[in-house]
């Protein structure tokens, strides 16, 4: 039965649920979405009649699918010219624990097509790209498997095990690592994409902490109104600190009002307060944070990574992200309190760099600053 769209919304629904039903199979709980811009029930109902209401198909399909259909562990979307995830994205918050996904001989043909879905789909086992000019890329099973951690089937074959050569690790999270069979790895204090980032690194740290621990003003050239910073607070102890190396009770109470730490601030109003934006904030809550010293004569006090990242204000951007762990001490503020001995703290930054090539600058992006109970550097020594 044909039914008019210009009916109203409730027309819509009554079209897109019978579609839905006729293409569920509820026994594999499959659901075939191949070949959508050729049906002719779709077609015949005008719901591919103009561009717009095509664009809005879809999504509106999904807002059907979630009410109706609740046991959908596969979804074939084969056939449908797709190019990029954009005009599909929204199948990922509605079956968001799907098992098996086909997006085979569609258009798909670069790493960013997929980024949209980029560790959505937790549970994904099975995913089908062949027919898509995607496959014939280098590092394909490796690039799939950094955005799809979890697939134990590609293309129809058994992923056993990545090539190591082939896979070049950049962050990549545990569950990617443990598809690489040449592990254990040794224990390191740091790592470099190149030696040129490491040469623009380290020169930037050590300029950076200088400044820090004596005119933190003097910094504000290095952000500008578009920079982000932010603290967060971690006052948990390593359990294997022994008696001598612990510090007994620490004073976190310069810290708690500034903290931004996610897993204790749970208003939205307090995270948007405690996240400094622009030079201005970002110099009020710099001198916020208690003074510090880092002992830069002792390298193996610290362990640091750096490498390219790209996008960070403009898609050719080449920037760097840079993680530093360490440790500095935090000399006494109360009057009176002179000779009392300086805290130890340990600290996490993470922060995104992009050199300036017109004047060998570095801009700070954004930094993300972590401070912790003192831990020591036994995590990176080498063994």
């Amino acid at each position: 039965m044909q039914m008019d769209p210009s009916n109203g919304t409730q027309g819509t629904i009554a079209v897109l649920r019978n579609f839905l039903m006729n293409r569920y199979n509820p026994q594999v709980q499959l659901l075939d979405l191949q070949n959508l811009y050729g049906d002719q029930y779709l077609l015949s109902n005008g719901l591919l009649s103009q561009d717009s209401t095509r664009s809005k198909m879809f999504p509106a399909m999904m807002k059907v699918a979630s009410m109706d259909l609740k046991n959908v562990e596969s979804v074939n979307l084969a056939g449908n010219n797709i190019s990029d995830l954009t005009p599909v994205t929204t199948l990922a918050a509605t079956f968001p624990h799907l098992k098996n996904l086909s997006l085979a001989n569609n258009e798909i043909s670069q790493w960013r097509h997929l980024d949209a879905w980029r560790h959505k789909f937790r549970e994904l086992r099975e995913l089908v790209l062949t027919g898509n000019p995607i496959t014939g890329l280098n590092n394909y099973r490796a690039e799939i498997l950094r955005r799809f951690p979890m697939l134990k089937m590609l293309d129809g074959q058994v992923i056993e095990g990545i090539n190591v050569p082939e896979f070049k690790i950049r962050g990549s999270s545990p569950s990617v690592n443990s598809n690489i069979k040449k592990l254990p790895v040794s224990t390191k204090a740091g790592f470099f994409e190149t030696p040129e980032i490491q040469s623009i690194v380290m020169d930037f740290l050590g300029k950076f902490f200088q400044v820090y621990d004596s005119d933190r003003s003097q910094l504000m050239p290095l952000y500008d109104n578009l920079s982000l910073f932010s603290l967060s607070l971690n006052t948990g102890v390593p359990r294997d600190l022994t008696a001598r190396d612990n510090q007994g009770i620490q004073n976190w109470s310069s810290y708690i009002p500034i903290s931004r730490n996610l897993t204790r601030v749970t208003t939205n109003n307090t995270r948007q307060n405690r996240l400094a934006l622009g030079q201005e904030q970002i110099s009020q809550l710099l001198h916020k944070i208690p003074p510090s010293k880092h002992d830069l004569s002792a390298p193996e006090k610290f362990a640091i990574e750096a490498w390219t990242a790209r996008g960070l204000r403009a898609p050719d951007d080449a920037g760097i992200i840079l993680i530093v762990h360490g440790e500095f001490e935090e000399p006494p503020q109360q009057p009176g309190r002179a000779n009392a001995p300086s805290l130890k703290r340990s600290f996490d930054r993470t922060m995104l760099l992009l050199p300036v090539q017109a004047t060998g600058a570095v801009l700070v992006v954004s930094d993300l600053l972590t401070v912790r109970g003192w831990a020591g550097s036994r995590a990176w020594t080498p063994r």
